[in-house]
This record gives structure tokens, sequence and C-alpha cells, in this order.
């Protein structure tokens, strides 16, 4: 039944030393005069308790009063009713406008007039409530009842159930249901396993139908590597040999990639130098050529300005030896 809980709990009790001569039974005591009642720490009603034991090895006096502290430990059973669950009761009294019951035979709980079906109609004559729906429904003394808690009320020490019986899945044992919320979990979950263990068990067949080409391959490399085991075992100097000779040598790996490196650092060193000059004999022979004809071109420019100064010197002798022309005095007539 929903509500109940068994725990290992702690208590903390205030023991008089009167009963100190026996702390056992003195904590025993104690824990009896708790059941029955509302406790705060538990956050429930205390029904039973096992097992206790005294965990205090030395005592502590209470500063205020002659008690001894003690911390204990027992196994108990707690009654947690909260509004939702669905509990079961015995009815005990019937009236015009409710019904009484008790739960777990000490917990007292009360279904109004207003929280129970239409469908219900109280006969006061015979002490019960008669279903017009399914005949033999009846709520009378004794008849176990399965509601819907409304609400819990707390008077002191002591606690009282308001009842519900508006669901059509509560009522008299017999014609009561699980509740809704537990009957679609059940099936959901009995849904879920057994949708699991379909795809469990068609897992690999859809598997092995989508990728058929896989198993294939297996098949074929597990063989190749069967009769390479076989021959190896048949002739294990030849495998040997076949292996290395499969495999290149480290030496011949590593002067391959020394190579490789050079010659990649070659290749950026050439790409990242500026052009040189070209040497050797075609380099002199171009080199000379354009010397030579740069000198032509300077001789023959000296000898066109040779010339040239040897017609203006020419020019110049031939003007002074030249006589000048005497300037003839004209009369004016006057």
């Amino acid at each position: 039944m929903d509500g109940l809980e068994r725990l290992r709990t702690k208590f903390t009790v205030d023991l008089h030393p009167s009963k100190l001569a026996s702390a056992t039974e003195g904590v025993r005591a104690h824990l009896a005069s708790l059941l029955l009642r509302w406790n705060e720490d538990l956050e429930g009603v205390l029904l039973a308790f096992r097992n206790e034991r005294v965990l205090t090895q030395a005592a502590t006096i209470h500063p205020y009063f002659p008690f001894v502290r003690l911390e204990v430990a027992a196994e108990v059973a707690v009654f947690r009713p909260r509004p939702g669950m669905r509990l079961v009761g015995t009815v005990n009294k019937v009236g015009a406008d409710y019904v009484g019951l008790l739960v777990l035979g000490v917990v007292n709980a009360s279904i109004a007039a207003d929280q129970i079906r239409p469908e219900f109609r109280p006969r006061l004559a015979e002490h019960c409530w008669v279903s017009s729906k399914a005949a033999g429904h009846r709520l009378a003394a004794g008849t176990k009842v399965h509601f819907d808690v409304a609400g819990v009320r707390r008077h002191g020490a002591y606690i009282s159930i308001a009842g519900s019986l508006q669901q059509p899945s509560t009522g008299a044992e017999g014609f009561a249901r699980p509740p809704e919320r537990k009957a679609a979990g059940a099936a959901a979950a009995a849904a879920a396993g057994r949708q699991q263990a379909g795809a469990q068990a068609q897992g690999p067949a859809q598997q092995q139908q989508q990728q058929p080409g896989e198993g294939k391959k297996k098949k074929e490399k597990k063989k190749k590597d069967t009769a390479a085991a076989q021959q190896a075992a048949a002739n294990p100097p030849a495998a040997a040999a076949q292996q290395q000779q499969q495999q290149p040598a480290p030496a011949e790996q590593q002067s391959a990639g020394k190579k490789a490196k050079k010659s990649k650092q070659q290749k950026e060193q050439q790409q990242a130098a500026p052009p040189q000059q070209a040497n050797g004999p075609a380099a002199a022979a171009a080199g000379a050529a354009a010397d030579g004809g740069g000198k032509t071109k300077k001789e023959k420019k000296r000898k066109a300005d040779g010339a040239d100064g040897g017609a203006t010197a020419a020019a110049a002798a031939n003007g002074s030896a030249e006589p000048k022309p005497k300037k003839q005095k004209q009369k004016h007539k006057g």
C-alpha cells in the first residue's frame, strides 16, 4: 500500500536518571511512547520499531534538566500519507453524509458525501451506501474500500485523512481497479519491454540485411589469415624472409627520408635565393663584346670631334691669311 515505508534512522533520547540501571529498557520505553503519533523528524506516523541500539559511548547531561542524552539507532515503519495516494481502509461507520474508515486499523479516515460518486446512494435502514450501476457494490461496515487521499489533517500529535471516491477505479474491494496512472505506467513498461526484446531479437538480422558484404569480407580475411598462419607454421624461415622482404629495412627508410628532406631543402633555397649573374666563358665573351661595342662608339665619337675641331682650326687659319677688305669712304656731295 502507498504511504508505508521501512527505514533505519537515529533518535536523540533524553533518558531519566531512574532508567540508567538499564539504558536499553529506558530507550525502548521512550520509543514506545512515540508510537501512533505524528513525528516531525520522520514526517509521518511511527507504526513500529525494532533492533534499537544505543550508539553513545559516553553520555552527556542535559544543560538545563537532569536527563542523560543518548543517540539511538533503530529500524522503524513509518506511515506517510500524501494527497493523491491510493489507500485501503475498512468501513467502521456509515452516515447519511459520510463514510468512516480505519486505515491500517489505527488511522481515522472519512469520505464526505460530496466526495462520493453520484452512483452511490445511502440506505440508512441497512447502514450502507449502494451503487446503482453494479449489483452488490455496497459500502457497509467491515467492507474494505479503495479510496484516494484528498487531504491530511493534523490534530496535535494525531492525524486524520480526508478521502475521495470520485474516480471510477475506486470503491469496494472486488469492484475497484488499480489507479489509472499505475495501470498506464505498467502498460507502458510492458510495451517498452516487449519493444526492447523485439529490437534485440531483430537487431542481428537487420544488421546482416543492411550490410551483407561485411560478413563475406570478414570470412575472406579470416581465411587468408588462417592460410598465412598455416604457411608460417609449415615453413617458418620462408615466412620470416617474406615478411622481411615486404617490410623495408629501417636504414633504407631513414636514408630515403634524409634524401627527400635534403632535396626539399635545396628546392626551397633555390626558390628563395635572388637571381645570380652567369659565370664562365659565355659570360666573359658577352662581357667582352659589350666592352668592345662601348669602346668603338667612344672612338667614333672622338674622331668626329677631332674632325670638327680640325675644320674649325683650318677655317680660322685661312681667315687670318686672307687680306681684310678695305673700307671705301664714300664721298658725300655737299
